[in-house]
């Protein structure tokens, strides 16, 4: 019986862990996408990539 029910209990939770991951992923897509429209900005501004890169690497190390 006790088999039965921690079947049970992980069967319910496989679809809450597949729709965090999913939704993780897409969170931490967003913020790259954040950080190199950023990094594209500050490109056209100052036109120096030493500058702009570390903001962007800094900036990528936080989506993580």
């Amino acid at each position: 019986m006790r088999i039965i029910f921690a079947l049970l209990i992980a069967a319910s939770l496989t679809p809450v862990i597949a729709v965090s991951s999913a939704t993780d992923a897409a969170a931490q897509a967003t913020c790259r996408q954040k950080c190199m429209d950023e990094e594209s900005a500050c490109l056209k501004r100052t036109n120096n990539k030493g500058q702009c890169g570390d903001k962007a690497k800094t900036c990528s190390g936080k989506c993580k």
